[in-house]
Formats: C-alpha cells, sequence, structure tokens
C-alpha cells in the first residue's frame, strides 16, 4: 500500500514536471499560431503574397488585435496586468514565456507580424492602422507648422514607411525636412550623413510621384521632376548626368508649362555636360533651342495675360512672371553665348533653318545678331540677313551698329557710314556716340578723306576724353598727310604727330603700348637740332604747322 502511495507521488511529479517542460519550451512562434491564427491562414503573409484589398479589413482587425496583445505584453512587463482579464493573452502564458527568457522574442515576432501586415498594406491610404496614421499625421502637420523638424521627423518616418498615400503634405514637408537635415550635416561637416539625407530627398520625389503625380492637376510628374532636378543639382553636381537627365525628362514631359527656374538649372547642366565631354556641341545647340522656344511662348502667355488683365493683382503677377521670364531667357542666351559649343558652324547649322522658316520673326533675328556678334561670326550671311531683317522692322542703335561693322568688314563703306549715323542718331549716351565717331573717322581716313576724317575723330574725343584711339588715328593721318613745301617743313609735322599720341597715352593707358611704339617709329623724322637752328628754331620755341593740319606745337631735340 505504501509502495503504491510513492509510486503515484512520484508519477504525478511528474506530470507536474513534464507540463512545466511544456510551458517553458513554448516559442513565440507557438503562441502566435495559436493567439493570431489567421497569420497561418488566409491571412498569411510571405515573400510571393499579393494584397488583396477585399481582405483589407481583416488585415485591419489582425493588427489591431496585435496592438492590443503588444500592449498586453508591456502591462504585464510593468506589473500592471496581473489583475486584469487579457483580451488577447493570458497570463499564465506570458509569465511563462517570462520565465523561459522568452518574453522578448514574443514581442518582437508580433511587431514582426505586424509590420509584415503594414507593408503589405502601404497601397491603402491609411494602411493598416487608419487611427494611427490620422493620429501621426496630426502630429507631424502640427510640428511643421511649427518648424519644428525635429519632433516632425519620428512621425514623417513612420508615415513615409507605413502610410506613403496618405496624404501629399508629407512629401511637401517632408522635402523641407530633408534639406533641413542637408543643412544641419553641412554645418556638422558629416559629409556621410550629409549623402545619405540627399538620398532621402530624392527619395521623397520618387514617392510623390509614384503616389501622387498622375492625379495631381497641378503636380505631376513633369513638375516634380524639375523640382527633384533642381535640388540635385543643388546639393550634388557630380556626377552630372543624373540631374541632366532628370531635367531634360522634366523639360521634354512639361514643354511649355516647365518653370523658368528649371530650364535655367537645366541649361547650367547642358553646358556642364558639355565641358565634360560627355555630349556634343549639336546636342548642346539642340536643347538651347528647345529652351528657348518654351521661353518664347512663355513671354507672349504672360504678355497676352498683362494686356488683358481687369484686375491690379492679376497684372501685378503676369507683369512679375513675364519680368521673371526675360531675366531667365537672358541668362539661357549668356551661358549659350558663352559656351565653346556655340562655334561659327554649329550656330550656322543650327539657326538657318529656323530663320528661312520664319524670316519675320523679328526676335530670332534679334537673337542671331546678338549670339553671332558675341561669337564673332559676322561674316556669314545668315548674320548679314538677320541684321538687314532686323533694322528693317526693329531699327534700334545695336542692330545699326552691328550692320554698319558688318558692312565696313566687307568694304561696303558708303552703306556703313549710313548705319554709324544711325546708330548714332539712336544712342542716348556720350560714350557709345564716341564709338561711332571713331568708326566713322577711320572709314574716312580709309577713303582718304583725311579732313572729313579728323573732324569726327575730334568728336569722339569730345565724347569721351579718355578715348585714346582718335588720337592715335590723328597722329596717324598727320604722319602719312605731313604739311611743308621741303622736307624740313615737312619734319615739323612730327612734332604735332607725337604731340598727338603723347596725349593718347596720357587720357588712355589702354592705348599707351601702340601710342609708344609709333612715338619710337615716328621720333626719327622730326626736325634735327643744327637744322632746326639755321631756321632760327631753337628748343621751346613756338612752332605752327600750316595746311589742312593747323596746329601749333613746341620745339624740342
Amino acid at each position: 500500500m505504501k509502495k503504491n502511495k510513492t509510486a503515484k507521488v512520484a508519477l504525478s511529479f511528474l506530470g507536474l514536471l513534464f507540463s512545466c517542460n511544456m510551458a517553458a519550451g513554448q516559442t513565440a512562434n507557438d503562441v502566435i499560431a495559436v493567439k493570431f491564427p489567421e497569420t497561418k491562414g488566409e491571412l498569411a503573409i510571405n515573400s510571393s503574397t499579393v494584397y488583396k484589398p477585399a481582405l483589407k479589413n481583416q488585415y485591419r482587425a489582425l493588427y489591431a488585435k496585435m496592438s492590443t496583445g503588444l500592449s498586453e505584453i508591456e502591462k504585464f512587463e510593468n506589473g500592471g496586468a496581473e489583475a486584469e482579464v487579457l483580451e488577447v493573452f493570458d497570463i499564465k502564458t506570458l509569465r511563462d514565456m517570462q520565465k523561459a527568457g522568452s518574453l522578448v522574442d514574443l514581442k518582437t515576432s508580433v511587431l514582426s507580424e505586424q509590420h509584415k501586415i503594414a507593408t503589405l498594406m502601404r497601397e491603402e491610404k491609411y494602411g493598416a492602422d487608419s487611427a494611427n496614421c490620422m493620429r501621426q499625421l496630426s502630429m507631424f502637420q502640427q510640428y511643421t507648422k511649427q518648424k519644428n523638424y525635429d519632433d516632425a521627423y519620428p512621425s514623417w518616418s513612420l508615415l513615409i514607411n507605413e502610410f506613403p498615400k496618405c496624404s501629399q503634405t508629407i512629401y511637401q514637408h517632408g522635402a523641407t525636412i530633408a534639406k533641413y537635415k542637408i543643412q544641419q550635416a553641412v554645418k556638422e561637416k558629416d559629409v556621410k550623413k550629409r549623402e545619405l539625407w540627399i538620398d532621402t530627398l530624392m527619395m521623397v520625389y520618387d514617392l510623390r510621384i509614384k503616389y501622387f503625380a498622375a492625379t495631381s492637376k497641378n503636380y505631376g510628374e513633369a513638375y516634380l521632376l524639375g523640382r527633384k532636378g533642381v535640388d540635385l543639382l543643388k546639393y550634388r553636381k557630380n556626377p552630372i548626368e543624373e540631374p541632366y537627365n532628370i531635367l531634360i525628362k522634366a523639360i521634354d514631359l512639361g514643354g511649355n508649362n516647365s518653370e523658368i527656374a528649371v530650364i535655367q538649372t537645366a541649361m547650367q547642366s547642358v553646358s556642364a555636360m558639355f565641358d565634360e565631354s560627355k555630349i556634343d556641341a549639336a546636342v548642346v545647340v539642340d536643347k538651347y533651342l528647345q529652351f528657348s522656344d518654351i521661353l518664347n511662348a512663355k513671354k507672349t502667355a504672360f504678355s497676352d495675360a498683362v494686356e488683358k488683365a481687369t484686375d491690379a493683382k492679376v497684372k501685378e503677377e503676369a507683369e512679375k512672371n513675364l519680368a521673371d521670364t526675360k531675366q531667365v531667357q537672358a541668362a539661357v542666351d549668356q551661358m549659350f553665348s558663352t559656351s565653346k559649343a556655340a562655334e561659327c558652324t554649329s550656330l550656322n547649322k543650327a539657326f538657318e533653318a529656323r530663320f528661312n522658316a520664319n524670316p519675320s520673326d523679328v526676335e530670332l533675328a534679334e537673337k542671331i545678331v546678338k549670339i553671332f556678334d558675341a561669337k564673332g561670326c559676322t561674316d556669314l550671311q545668315l548674320y548679314e540677313n538677320a541684321t538687314a531683317k532686323l533694322i528693317e522692322n526693329k531699327p534700334s542703335e545695336l542692330s545699326c551698329y552691328n550692320f554698319a561693322k558688318m558692312l565696313e568688314k566687307k568694304g561696303k563703306d558708303d552703306d556703313a557710314i549710313k548705319y554709324y549715323e544711325q546708330a548714332i542718331g539712336f544712342s542716348a549716351t556720350d560714350t557709345m556716340k564716341a564709338v561711332y565717331n571713331y568708326a566713322l573717322a577711320r572709314i574716312y581716313k580709309g577713303k582718304n578723306q583725311v579732313s572729313t576724317a579728323r573732324t569726327y575723330a575730334r568728336k569722339a574725343i569730345e565724347q569721351k576724353s579718355n578715348f585714346g584711339l582718335p588720337y592715335i588715328l590723328i597722329a596717324v593721318m598727320y604722319g602719312q598727310n605731313p604739311v611743308g613745301e621741303d622736307h624740313f617743313e615737312k619734319s615739323k609735322t612730327y612734332w604735332v604727330v607725337i604731340d598727338k599720341l603723347q596725349k593718347a597715352k596720357q587720357v588712355d593707358p589702354s592705348v599707351a603700348t601702340e601710342a609708344q611704339k609709333l612715338i619710337n617709329q615716328y621720333a626719327g623724322s622730326c626736325p634735327k637740332k643744327e637744322e632746326a637752328f639755321m631756321h632760327s628754331i631753337t628748343p621751346g620755341t613756338s612752332v605752327s604747322v600750316g595746311g589742312w593740319i593747323g596746329e601749333t606745337t613746341t620745339a624740342r631735340f
């Protein structure tokens, strides 16, 4: 009897020990399989699972159930769950897992399952947990409104990862957060962190394009790509191919709706690509013409808006847009005209067909004249045609001056004189009038009309007192046409010649070298001391040079 009792006690102890071992041996996966059987059934998620919108409510219910379970674990860990009736877990299971040291594993496994659901449901506007989505969105908007980007970051990070379709706001302000973080990294001189945040900024644009571009009226793919390209070139200039490709695609998609800042930045990338031999001159010209067409279209639209505006604010905005567009157009023209890609052959090839197709396009003619003149391509027939068209339709100081220069270069002096005089008539500054009068003096000298040439040279000097070239021109004409009946009389002319050259050096240092070279050349032609003495001329004597020169000088030896 005693023996049987002992045996029963032993069996009971073994059963209890076995039961404890079973509890202690229960894994987190075992518990999840029991408490969340849905994860092994229709709601199971693996690498090949395709989200089914029809199961949305079931997934959200499962996610909420897991949130409740996580809350129960936290309460248990803090000693507050003992007296409560738990919905998901039971106290014994939690106690046993805590004793076995696997409670942390349970929490991690539940969080992992939740993450699977959140990832699978990213395509739903409010994700797997709509309440949390709205709560985080509200916090995010509150912090960003206060420009408190550090505190906004945790909510933003969660929203981007789990609720990417909830609102465009997370991308609008998300870009601002990323730029803020970039600046912080720059201040900290943390290059690695800076590069990571630049990548994040690019990701923000990519996600916004993915989730909102197709349905957005004003912020479609072209707009977002443009902003992305501008920011990328701002923060990371190398390698240049990436921002270049983004900007070109943005403009190809956006056409005349492209932002002017995007066009200007795109031209910068085009120039950089050419400088690095990544594209040839033909591509530069092609892109320049594409950008110019868009800017011209925008200018026309804004000009029309200014004319039609009846509201003062609307008109003011249109005027500002027009002014900004003109400013960008000038910058794009400048970048192109100073580029090595803008060689005469390439320019002629690019513009000739356009001009022939639009011979009445005065703005195109003006652009051709401006760029060709800047690049020294004035020998081309296209330059002459464009200039003639420009003067015919829109005569101006610049067009007349350019045309006169071209005609002078081709030996058409009489026509050149006509247009230099027209340029003087248009000019509002004495400085430019001096330039044109000097050009006229140069032409009349070439025609051997020296008195007339001197008249224009003197006008140039009156209009621009520090202009050395007219003095040199007069000096050379005197030297080539000395006055006198004999050798000695003619030699006195060279004192006047040197007077003019010294004056040129005095007023205009930029011509000093040329003037001194001529002084050295003419010095030997001046009267010799012995010969002058025979004519009663001594150092310091005032000497008159008559004839067409009619000037007075001082003898020196």
